[in-house]
């Protein structure tokens, strides 16, 4: 049996597949399957993976969102540690290596991730995100909730934990990985390896989710943390007000954007009720009884200072 089980769902994402399974063949650990999902794709992704023969196992299945194909490809898995990789996506050359190191070191681990990269057509754009500061400081299953930032071809986990917390969440359609890694950092140790070991592709296909729908199923993530899981609620019980005033913020700037203040200016108002502490909240809420001038004055000034609020949901971080 191989001792890691890459699982790569993929949907429609041809185009990327072979730079993504090739990054998978060019590690400098040997010892893995590669497990594709094929999540009901309808352009030549069956074509392109032919070619790979035995060296991939290659299952199809009706299109049934990202959590349902992860779960297939774990059932379908037979090593000890699971690995995930976005068929977009890229890892660097020793990021299986250095995982495995680490579980081998420190067997009491759940889950190992790693820092990661952003990149697009014009090469890499943002080299970290800072992780080991925005979520190893404190409670860690806590801070994945308020920030997010755990991108999921950056986890390796033991397999057995599946067994003991359960699989993807196939009731989400977005922030169903979020879900996932805040159960298990809720139950169970996880480290970090503070080094960009994967790198992310941004691009126009990924970037196209409808705001709506995510904001949604994020709210539907913290009712599900809140209630169904055990271990979770006590340690994220008291953060949820400030992750509703989060998406809020969030989902009212995004209306702000597009220049529907009225939904704007309701969404910040229930941004300043769930938490009434941030100036953000208060600031646009007042910035949408403006003139449009105005208006546009706010746009430029928030395009070169960024907001820290994060909604936390697979589109990504």
């Amino acid at each position: 049996m191989p001792e890691v089980s890459v699982i790569i769902p993929t949907y429609n994402s041809a185009q990327f597949l072979d730079e993504a399974l090739q990054s998978v063949f060019d590690q400098t650990f040997k010892d893995f399957e590669v497990i594709v999902i094929d999540d009901g794709s309808t352009d030549q992704t069956k074509q392109v993976l032919e070619k790979y023969g035995d060296r991939i196992r290659y299952i199809f299945q009706e299109n049934g969102g990202p959590a349902k194909a992860r779960n297939r490809g774990i059932k379908e898995s037979s090593g000890k540690y699971v690995a995930f990789l976005d068929a977009d996506d890229v890892w660097l050359p020793l990021k299986l290596e250095k995982q495995v190191n680490t579980f081998r070191h420190h067997p009491e681990l759940a889950m190992v991730f790693t820092e990661h990269s952003s990149f697009n057509e014009k090469g890499v754009f943002q080299t970290s995100l800072g992780k080991k500061k925005k979520l190893l400081n404190g409670d860690i299953a806590r801070n994945i909730f308020l920030h997010s930032g755990v991108a999921t071809p950056t986890v390796m986990v033991r397999k057995e934990v599946f067994s003991k917390i359960g699989l993807f969440e196939e009731e989400l359609q977005m922030a169903e990985d979020d879900n996932m890694w805040i159960r298990i950092a809720a139950n169970f140790k996880v480290e970090l390896i503070d080094e960009s070991l994967v790198k992310r592709r941004v691009h126009p296909q990924s970037m196209t989710i409808d705001q709506r729908k995510l904001f949604e199923s994020v709210k539907k993530n913290i009712n599900f943390l809140d209630c169904r899981y055990s271990g979770v609620k006590e340690r994220i019980q008291k953060a949820i007000p400030l992750k509703f005033s989060q998406v809020e913020f969030d989902q009212g700037y995004y209306y702000f954007e597009r220049g529907d203040v009225a939904s704007a200016r309701k969404a910040f108002a229930k941004a300043i009720r769930y938490h009434m502490f941030n100036w953000k909240s208060y600031l646009y809420f007042f910035s949408c009884f403006l003139p449009k001038k105005a208006i546009q004055t706010v746009k430029w000034l928030k395009r070169r200072i960024p907001t820290s609020f994060t909604t936390g949901a697979s589109c990504d971080e």
